[in-house]
């Protein structure tokens, strides 16, 4: 893909949603979870993700762990506080997680600058992103420690793969906020605007986002994808990342159902429109990384914070990814403890800290001023 392909589509929202999905289905990189012998994903599946830069695994959850999942968000919604840093919900009790809630206003940009407490717009303010969920919901840490996603981490960065960041995305009908335009990853391009992950996901990488479904994602309230994307750098040379109104030519929805996990590189351009539709949509957004792009990496960190708005120039240490690294196998084991009779993944990399799930951890996890998202790791 060259910069001069990104064009908008001029087509009325209609056409271009429908026909996105008629291309979407066509790609070849969506079907059940498949593993060889081994436990990797069979070639086929790490082919169409190589090449187009996603893939939609579909069923991975199943139907009673995604109704638990809901009713244990919909008590956070509950209890959301009513402005940016307010400290009450609508029902005047005490936000158990004040500051971790990222409220937006009617169908406007989740990150725009202007949608803050400094800078208040009219209406009324919406959810749209609760961010470090492991630390709020059971249920959250325990698909964390999902053996078919540990296992989908594992097959493409390897077996001592490392933590990246999660956070629930959350559109409600008729209001949700758009996500705009962007490719995560900020660092390992060479200094033409090429990618160092190579054709065959070798080299240098940026990880992979996997969007959990809680919900029916349709192309009117979906993340986008423009397919192959993640093999150059938009902003090399002065570039900029489309608006985030653009209807992108070439882009795709990545529909999923309840249960389903979209992949998607965080090297590729990806984003989503207002939702105006009349279905709401949830994601979990977590992802891995390849232990070798982490450690020595200096970058701009924008992920260990509450919310987004803030960064920082760090260059990740050994002793950094070790520390993060511990909630795989906590999750892992709070997994075991629920579903004793499920095979759990075995975790091959290094971590710092025991890995029991009991009460003692999860304070240890969520201390004040060194809770585990800290050392989230944003490359």
């Amino acid at each position: 893909m060259s910069l001069s392909t990104i064009e908008e589509d001029t087509r009325d929202w209609s056409e271009y949603s429908q026909d996105g999905y008629k291309k979407a289905m066509a790609l070849g990189n969506r079907g059940p979870l498949e593993l060889d012998d081994s436990g990797k994903l069979i070639p086929s599946i790490i082919e169409a993700y190589q090449r187009t830069g996603f893939y939609v695994f579909t069923g991975v959850l199943d139907n009673a762990e995604v109704l638990e999942l809901q009713r244990e968000f919909q008590d956070l919604l509950d209890n959301a506080p009513t402005a940016q840093e307010g400290k009450f919900d609508r029902e005047g009790r005490p936000v158990k997680f004040p500051g971790y809630y990222s409220l937006s206003y009617s169908s406007s940009d989740l990150f725009d600058a202007k949608d803050t407490e400094k800078n208040p717009i009219k209406g009324e303010a919406t959810v749209g992103l609760v961010s470090h969920p492991l630390m709020m919901m059971d249920s959250a840490l325990r698909v964390y420690g999902h053996p078919s996603i540990l296992s989908i981490a594992s097959s493409v960065n390897g077996p001592d793969f490392v933590p990246f960041h999660e956070g629930i995305f959350y559109k409600q009908p008729s209001v949700g906020p758009a996500t705009p335009w962007h490719q995560d990853g900020r660092t390992h391009w060479d200094e033409d605007g090429y990618s160092l992950e190579q054709n065959d996901g070798s080299g240098k990488t940026h990880g992979f986002n996997l969007s959990v479904s809680w919900s029916r994602c349709t192309p009117e309230n979906c993340l986008w994808v423009l397919p192959g994307s993640h093999r150059r750098w938009l902003l090399h040379q002065d570039g900029k990342f489309p608006a985030v109104s653009a209807k992108l030519k070439g882009a795709v929805p990545m529909m999923l159902a309840p249960g389903d996990c979209g992949m998607v590189n965080r090297s590729s351009l990806h984003g989503s429109f207002p939702n105006l539709s009349d279905e709401k949509r949830i994601t979990m957004v977590l992802g891995f990384h390849k232990r070798d792009s982490a450690v020595g990496a200096t970058t701009t960190n924008v992920h260990a914070f509450r919310i987004p708005g803030k960064t920082k120039k760090i260059t990740y240490s050994e002793e950094y990814v070790l520390e993060r690294s511990r909630m795989i196998p906590l999750a892992i084991d709070a997994r075991k403890q629920r579903y004793p009779k499920e095979a759990s993944f075995e975790y091959q990399g290094s971590y710092i800290g025991n890995a029991i799930w009991d009460e003692k951890t999860r304070a240890e996890i969520s201390q004040e001023n060194d809770e585990y998202w800290q050392q989230d790791i944003t490359l």
